[in-house]
């Protein structure tokens, strides 16, 4: 398996300065791009998009909390996490505020789209405006949610730090388990986001 905190020149952590991985990020780009090799030929080439490909998976993994959460834990564990398909107890209203927004969402949509008068269309506006204030009224709440997570990878900061260059014993040592409650929170939190953003955009159209 490939470590990918290791590929772009950072330390194992559960939390990384996205400006810092950006930029980083950037410079390799540059030294490794395939334009680099553009007069070569395809055997010269190879090694460059090879490199290239891997740069940008890293980043692509490591600049999103939940996908970060999970290559570290595959790294520390040796194996890939459980998926959870059960809600935690403390985000079942979560799960049914944002459930029934979204069907409600969904059902206005079809309405919509069921009108072929413009006219019609029209009157529904303001229905549509009321119901995307409520989902981005929710939205904005599940992101400090989410920013409270983040502050907690954070703090599990030191944990790694204190193992830097050890590896005897390291899964005795690190808080997986915590790691891993906030990987399946990330998880739910992450894939609501999405729907009510994606539901969002639908109502602005």
């Amino acid at each position: 398996m490939t470590d990918y905190f290791a590929l772009l020149g950072f330390p194992r952590r559960p939390w990384l300065d996205t400006g810092a991985l950006k930029q980083r990020f950037h410079d390799l780009s540059a030294e490794v791009h395939p334009d680099l090799a553009r007069d070569e030929n395809d055997e010269a080439k190879a090694p460059f998009q090879r490199r290239f490909t891997e740069v940008n998976a890293a980043h692509q993994c490591l600049r999103e909390a939940r996908s970060r959460v999970r290559h570290l834990l595959e790294l520390e564990l040796g194996r890939a996490p459980g998926n959870v398909k059960s809600i935690p107890g403390e985000m079942t209203d979560w799960f049914m505020e944002i459930g029934s927004l979204c069907r409600e969402v969904d059902a206005f949509l079809a309405k919509k789209a069921a009108q072929d008068s413009p006219l019609l269309q029209a009157a529904l506006m303001g229905e549509g405006m009321e119901l995307n204030d409520r989902v981005t009224e929710v939205h904005g709440r599940l992101q400090v949610e989410l920013a409270g997570v983040d502050a907690e990878l954070q703090s599990l900061g030191p944990a790694w730090e204190a193992l830097d260059g050890e590896t005897d014993g390291r899964a005795e040592k690190l808080p997986l388990a915590k790691l891993e409650a906030l990987g399946q929170r990330l998880g739910f939190w992450s894939k609501w986001s999405s729907q009510l953003a994606e539901r969002s955009s639908r109502l602005m159209f």
